[in-house]
């Protein structure tokens, strides 16, 4: 097919130049031709164009040409559309990580701000207790005051006898019922001496006697 166009174009080519010529004779000089001849000249003359333009449409060039452009047009639009897809994968997939980094973000914040309640809880509930404590600690020893400025101990000769229920807690964390210089030591119940870790002393001396 492609030669046989190209056949057709030279032929239409070299006709189109023969009749052009004898269409200028016939014009321009008038020597005798006649009229059919004019009507076929100018009829050839036509027919050749028709048949270049055939030519030159279906031409191995111009179709080269026209499918270059085709398949540069395919080529680019389907670059545009894997483009336009990878950008679209790519937008997606920074959408997601900042999706996930949000969240993490806010997963460690929650947990930061719940471990800082709990540790403020735990820290009040230790305040408390240890308010509650101190406060029972002073009820105990405001109430042993009381009891010891209640006691009193009896002087019998040079010897103080504590009340009962009463001892001297001495220094070395003894205590006596009976001493001779109650300002030496501590007096108190014999409750509060035990807790305090004070033990009964297992022998007297000549300042104090068990």
């Amino acid at each position: 097919m492609e030669n046989f166009c190209a056949v057709m174009f030279f032929i239409s080519l070299i006709a189109i130049v023969y009749f052009a010529i004898r269409w200028i004779i016939n014009h321009f000089i008038k020597n005798g031709v006649n009229k059919p001849y004019k009507k076929y000249t100018f009829i050839s003359l036509i027919a050749a164009v028709l048949f270049l333009t055939v030519g030159i449409i279906a031409s191995p060039t111009h179709r080269s040409s026209a499918d270059q452009t085709s398949t540069s047009s395919r080529i680019s639009s389907k670059h545009k559309k894997k483009n336009a897809s990878n950008e679209s994968k790519r937008k997606a997939s920074i959408s997601k990580a900042n999706s996930i980094k949000e969240k993490e973000s806010s997963e460690s914040a929650l947990s930061s701000s719940k471990k800082q309640s709990e540790a403020e809880s735990s820290s009040i509930a230790k305040a408390s207790s240890e308010s509650l404590v101190a406060s029972s600690s002073s009820a105990k020893k405001a109430s042993e005051t009381s009891k010891t400025d209640n006691a009193s101990y009896t002087q019998n000769g040079g010897w103080t006898t504590a009340a009962s229920g009463m001892v001297f807690v001495s220094d070395s964390n003894k205590y006596y019922t009976s001493v001779k210089n109650p300002g030496n030591y501590q007096y108190m119940t014999q409750s509060a001496a035990d807790n305090s870790g004070a033990k009964p002393a297992p022998r007297g001396n000549q300042y104090a006697r068990p």
